[in-house]
């Protein structure tokens, strides 16, 4: 009993420390793998930091980026034009010129322009009725004097379409070839309200007229604004009143200074009339009302006269005031462009 006792204690003794050892080497087990965890962790943030960082600075060196406007690259197609403040003559820029606020230059195309005839007319005249657009008329292109012209052969005429002169002082200025002309035959007309007679009717036009003495008299610029009951026009100063030859192009221009008032007069103004950049005659005219809601601007038709058989090239109207010079540099740069097309 004595030796039993003593063998099973030791047995208990020797099971508790295999016991006590198995849990002490579970817990160094654990902890083992929980400091290991741990530093698998760190490892684990350490890399995603790291692997992040170039991620973040390549963010940052795209937000400083600035964008590049490459140049562009002749593929052989064609080029969009160019913007410019400035007028642009045969691909010059005219660096003292500014760019027109309507520009038409009819390069078999109608630039914003439109194709109209007019109804009710007997004998080629009219009592007076508003052009209307006629899609079934097809406008026509000749030769121009920088690329085409459109040329009315008497059957049509063109609307300016969006025409709206804003200033007082103005500019105007067109190439025309006449084939034939008559009195009143309607070179260029805008205005507002145009057959509203004796009430609101503000018009501008060139044309031709014939003297009391029967002498031809051309280019004339009127100017009626039966709002201020003023009638007024600028008819050439020369000796030789016919300025205009048949078949010739002619550079027409008119500038209307309204910084320049008639003494006598507060609404009238004075208006310069160009023929090939040369001053051909100056006068006082209206100063003008017009009603931007009711602009219309015609070539070659109007409410009431026979239609006019011409070409025209390169119109151009300002809503500011051009001098003698920038005028002369227009005409130049066309006179250079057609000799070298020649």
């Amino acid at each position: 009993m004595g030796k039993q006792s003593s063998s099973r204690k030791k047995y208990y003794i020797i099971k508790t420390v295999m016991i006590c050892g198995f849990f002490a080497s579970l817990a160094s087990a654990c902890i083992f793998a929980e400091t290991r965890t741990a530093e698998w962790a760190r490892a684990e943030q350490a890399s995603v930091k790291a692997a992040r960082r170039p991620m973040e600075l390549e963010v940052e060196e795209v937000r400083d980026v600035q964008t590049v406007l490459l140049p562009m690259v002749n593929t052989g197609t064609e080029q969009p034009s160019v913007e410019t403040t400035k007028e642009i003559v045969d691909d010059s820029i005219l660096s003292n010129v500014p760019a027109a606020d309507y520009a038409y230059s009819f390069d078999k195309q109608m630039d914003g322009a439109k194709v109209v005839t007019r109804q009710g007319d007997y004998g080629g005249f009219n009592e007076g009725a508003y052009p209307e657009e006629n899609l079934e008329k097809a406008p026509l292109f000749t030769e121009g004097i920088e690329g085409d012209a459109i040329y009315l052969d008497g059957s049509y005429g063109v609307e300016l379409c969006g025409v709206a002169l804003t200033s007082e002082s103005y500019t105007i200025s067109f190439w025309m070839k006449a084939e034939e002309i008559y009195d009143w035959s309607p070179f260029l007309a805008i205005g507002s309200h145009i057959l509203n007679y004796e009430e609101n009717k503000n018009y501008i036009c060139f044309n031709k007229k014939t003297s009391e003495d029967g002498e031809e008299v051309l280019p004339v610029f009127n100017t009626i604004n039966d709002t201020l009951e003023n009638s007024c026009e600028v008819r050439p100063s020369l000796e030789d009143k016919r300025c205009i030859n048949l078949n010739e192009w002619c550079y027409i221009t008119v500038r209307v200074d309204a910084s320049q008032v008639s003494e006598t007069d507060p609404n009238k103004v004075t208006a310069y009339l160009y023929l090939n950049s040369e001053l051909i005659g100056c006068s006082e005219v209206s100063r003008m009302s017009f009603d931007m809601e009711n602009m219309k601007a015609y070539l070659g038709i109007n409410c009431h006269d026979r239609l006019f058989r011409a070409c025209y090239d390169e119109v151009r109207i300002w809503n500011c005031l051009l001098d003698e010079n920038q005028i002369s540099d227009m005409y130049v740069a066309y006179i250079s462009a057609e000799q070298q097309e020649q």
